[in-house]
């Protein structure tokens, strides 16, 4: 008999947190072992429980914000982390991606992706996203996501190009790589792309 996977839900909502449950343990394959409504009790919980996978919120009740959330949780022994949360913007998903979660996705998706998505992470498949985010968060280098950051915080082409020991016409030049990138047609634009996708905030440490 093949063993079941062990599941673990946390958020804070409670009527989310009992219809996923639900939905999760009723599919083929999956035993909920273990439901938490913030990150304190959780990360307890978990280390008794010891899930293969954690469906996690990012914002919840507790001692730590979002980023040291995250560490800890993706530290559990023999667990993969995905992320289940309405934020949206693609700084914040780049950096939890890049703290080493397996997937990142929306509340807006259906409960059988959910599913779905637990089972590959299962399987060893890394980096999944929504598809409701349309944008490619491969596409994006780290120097780029550094510049969009600057930009974010309202730095013009010269004082970017002195934080990054380069030129202002290297700094223009990369503005204009990304403008054509995330199909913008000015800098203006780019500004408020980064603004709004969260590149000026650093709450998860960016």
């Amino acid at each position: 008999m093949t063993e079941k996977i062990r599941i673990m839900v946390v958020e804070d909502h409670q009527a989310t947190l009992e219809g996923l449950s639900g939905a999760l343990g009723r599919e083929e394959g999956f035993e909920i072992v273990g439901m938490s409504e913030n990150s304190d009790d959780a990360l307890k919980l978990a280390d008794q429980v010891r899930p293969n996978v954690i469906v996690l919120d990012l914002h919840l009740p507790g001692s730590l914000g979002p980023k040291e959330m995250v560490d800890e949780f993706v530290r559990v022994p023999d667990t993969k982390v995905v992320i289940f949360s309405a934020e949206s913007r693609i700084a914040f998903i780049e950096a939890v991606l890049a703290q080493g979660v397996a997937a990142y996705l929306l509340k807006s998706e259906r409960l059988s992706t959910v599913a779905d998505t637990v089972r590959r992470v299962v399987r060893g498949e890394k980096n999944i996203v929504s598809q409701a985010l349309t944008f490619d968060h491969k596409k994006l280098t780290p120097s780029e996501q550094e510049v969009l950051h600057m930009l974010g915080r309202g730095m013009k082409y010269q004082e970017i190009a002195d934080e990054r020991l380069t030129s202002a016409a290297t700094a223009r030049k990369q503005c204009e790589v990304l403008q054509l990138k995330l199909n913008l047609e000015n800098r203006e634009q780019l500004i408020a792309w980064a603004v709004q996708n969260g590149y000026g905030s650093r709450e998860l440490g960016n």
